[in-house]
């Protein structure tokens, strides 16, 4: 497989928790697409992906990253379903900044996303998000 098809593979994966992570990590990798010609270039956002781990998650971008998801269901999703996703969104406001996954705030939301939202509509593109792979006690 050549390095730029590998290159999309992992970022259609990792776009979100990348998003989740910090609108600049997001933007930087986005723009490294755009001007990417060789397969060098292509070699090195597969390098910035793999570092990525590292990084923590901004309150501000999960929650952004979040209401981004949601979109994928608001007009198919039930008025209790939207209530509670919206609820589930209220809680991960008091997360700190630089927070793991493990929090509880974070942890009940990308569940009911990934348990509920996604199980009642699926969607093959976000079921191979990273973000939603990496919940707590799951499997997709």
């Amino acid at each position: 497989m050549s390095a730029r098809k590998e290159a999309e593979l992992e970022w259609a994966k990792q776009k979100y928790d990348v998003m989740a992570k910090g609108y600049q990590h997001y933007s930087r990798i986005r723009d490294s697409f755009r001007e990417a010609k060789e397969e060098e270039d292509y070699d090195k956002i597969l390098e910035e992906l793999g570092g990525m781990e590292k990084f923590p998650y901004s309150r501000k971008a999960f929650l952004n990253t979040a209401e981004h998801v949601w979109g994928y269901f608001k007009k198919s999703a039930a008025l209790e379903e939207k209530n509670r996703f919206f609820d589930l969104l209220t809680q991960c406001q008091s997360l700190p900044n630089g927070f793991l996954l493990s929090q509880p705030e974070s942890a009940k939301l990308l569940s009911y996303i990934k348990q509920t939202l996604l199980v009642s509509y699926p969607n093959p593109y976000l079921e191979q998000s990273a973000l939603l792979k990496k919940v707590p006690g799951t499997a997709l």
